[in-house]
């Protein structure tokens, strides 16, 4: 794979049959290549779930920690993309524990316990 020097394609060449292990490791390097490219993915999320520019993925497996500075991590597991890794800081937490309270039922969810009742992860 190469990135060209304006930065708006890449050539690459697969001609290969690839294990689910090698192609989780391409579709990871291929996510790194799109993110030094141009333009930029937007900033603003897709309108169409079928225009092409994002994955769908219902009920998808999800695992959350604080780190020790504070911020807190998010896993989120896509079937086709794999694992996905969110730190989000903490002054940007706040709002999305706010959305969720104001979203949800009270009492219906353990959404930020673990199987051990530790409200720091969610597994």
């Amino acid at each position: 794979m190469k990135l060209s020097d304006d930065k708006k394609s890449v050539s690459l060449s697969i001609n290969e049959t690839l294990s689910a292990s090698e192609l989780t490791t391409l579709i990871a390097e291929l996510a790194v290549i799109r993110a030094n490219m141009l333009p930029e993915v937007s900033m603003k999320p897709p309108i169409k779930k079928e225009d092409g520019t994002a994955s769908l993925q219902d009920n998808p497996r999800l695992a959350i920690a604080r780190l020790q500075d504070n911020r807190i991590r998010f896993w989120l597991r896509n079937a086709g993309l794999g694992w996905m890794i969110f730190d989000i800081p903490s002054d940007q937490v706040g709002p999305i524990r706010d959305y969720l309270i104001a979203n949800t039922q009270t009492g219906t969810s353990d959404l930020f316990r673990d199987g051990n009742r530790n409200s720091n992860n969610l597994q």
